[in-house]
């Protein structure tokens, strides 16, 4: 095996790795919270439930600024007083919105990637991401889909490299995937 699959290889366990742990502590936060804090958590979920756009509004923002609130908080938001199909239509709406903001980061990075404000950001948020990127392409569109690597940075940096817009779309439609899979393991867990 090649070093540059060992190091794909490596890269994209490592962050799934730390997906599914980050997945896990929420799924336990949210089910001490659940049981210890009943109260205040139907209360809290009461308060946001009638507002669903103000809560998809908080959530596209927070995608497009680089996914600083985890998406898996807007999936245990959906289960409110849900039924399956309902909490499955919330999270596949969730998914598409994540997708369109990435999509959102990708034309940004490709119209604005010589601006001082794309530098700024980058430079904050994505630095890191992006020589990756430049060198694996598509590779970590995928890995930022699926993990909790920043997808909209990535897409952000995908744009500025001018990597193939019907590419992009296609690799980057994978996000969608990785929230059905947590919304199911979300609902599992609220069954308990």
């Amino acid at each position: 095996m090649s070093k540059i699959s060992n190091f794909k290889k490596q890269y994209f366990l490592s962050n799934l790795l730390k997906g599914l742990i980050w997945l896990l502590v929420i799924i336990g936060l949210f089910l001490i919270f659940k049981k210890y804090f009943g109260g205040a958590y139907t209360e809290l979920m009461f308060a946001i439930d009638d507002k669903p756009v103000l809560v998809f509004f908080v959530f596209i923002l927070s995608e497009v600024l680089f996914g600083i609130i985890p998406p898996e908080l807007f999936m245990i938001w959906a289960l409110n007083d849900n039924t399956q199909v309902d909490y499955f239509w919330l999270v596949l709406l969730l998914a598409i919105f994540s997708y369109l903001s990435g999509i959102i980061g990708y034309y940004f990075g490709l119209n604005f990637s010589k601006t001082e404000l794309f530098q700024k950001l980058r430079d904050r948020f994505a630095s890191r991401f992006e020589k990756n990127v430049k060198k694996f392409g598509g590779f970590m569109i995928a890995v930022a889909a699926l993990t909790p690597v920043p997808y909209s940075a990535v897409c952000m940096l995908t744009g500025a490299a001018r990597f193939n817009r019907n590419s992009f779309l296609l690799i980057s439609s994978i996000r969608i995937i990785r929230f059905l899979i947590y919304g199911f393991v979300i609902w599992q867990v609220n069954q308990i």
